[in-house]
């Protein structure tokens, strides 16, 4: 094993700030990285050399509609086959309204009012590497995830009926040898708030570890091709 120091990097356009970050590699070592841009929604750079370049141009992951994305996690099989989660928003008529610092809400999380939910999505691609790749979204989660916000700095917190970093940052996506797709997140908004549509930031403070899984789908082997139902034991 080694290691190679890239010296010649850049910068790759997307909106700045950018936050969560992180890549993956399929079976033939081309790299995924992805992260959420100052838009609030997940984009994604590739390179085709194991990481020593990338392409400088990112792409936008999650569809328009999802105005407010935190936590993307990425895990890919074959080449182009890849699959993100993360949670996301789409109340978009919250954005511009005072937020919970009395300020004009951009979509950021950290700042979200109780008038905002998130869920659980999924996106995944069949050929993302391709030069205009086709990106298809699942919001995977019945009830919201999370009401209100979700602390993204562990220094500037707030309690709401408890602290909003009760979801920490813990979500993962992995695949297993068939190449199905296994998400793992921390659910805020359980029981009676998963039921109550009036439910307030107040009663989203829990932090149960859950775990979604595909039951049936494209797998992201191609040689697998398409699953059937699955049922866990």
């Amino acid at each position: 094993m080694y290691f190679q120091k890239i010296t010649d990097s850049h910068d790759v356009g997307t909106p700045d700030p950018r936050k969560n970050s992180e890549v993956g590699t399929d079976t033939q070592s081309n790299a995924y990285h992805i992260w959420v841009g100052a838009d609030q929604g997940v984009y994604m750079s590739r390179s085709l050399d194991s990481g020593l370049s990338w392409e400088q141009n990112s792409t936008r992951v999650s569809p328009n509609q999802v105005i407010s994305a935190v936590f993307p996690h990425i895990d890919a099989g074959d080449p182009g086959r890849i699959a993100i989660t993360y949670l996301g928003s789409e109340n978009n008529s919250e954005l511009g309204l005072l937020n919970i610092d009395n300020e004009s809400w951009d979509g950021n999380a950290h700042y979200a009012t109780g008038n905002v939910s998130y869920y659980l999505y999924v996106t995944y691609s069949l050929n993302a590497l391709d030069e205009n790749p086709i990106f298809h979204t699942i919001r995977i989660s019945p009830d919201p995830v999370q009401i209100g916000s979700i602390c993204l700095n562990s220094g500037d917190c707030r309690d709401i009926g408890g602290s909003n970093r009760n979801l920490l940052d813990f979500n993962d996506l992995h695949i297993d040898r068939e190449g199905r797709v296994y998400i793992a997140f921390a659910d805020g908004c359980t029981e009676t708030c998963a039921d109550n549509v009036n439910a307030t930031p107040e009663d989203s403070r829990d932090r149960l570890g859950s775990v979604y899984y595909m039951g049936s789908g494209p797998s992201l082997f191609e040689s697998v091709g398409n699953m059937t139902n699955f049922e866990m034991e």
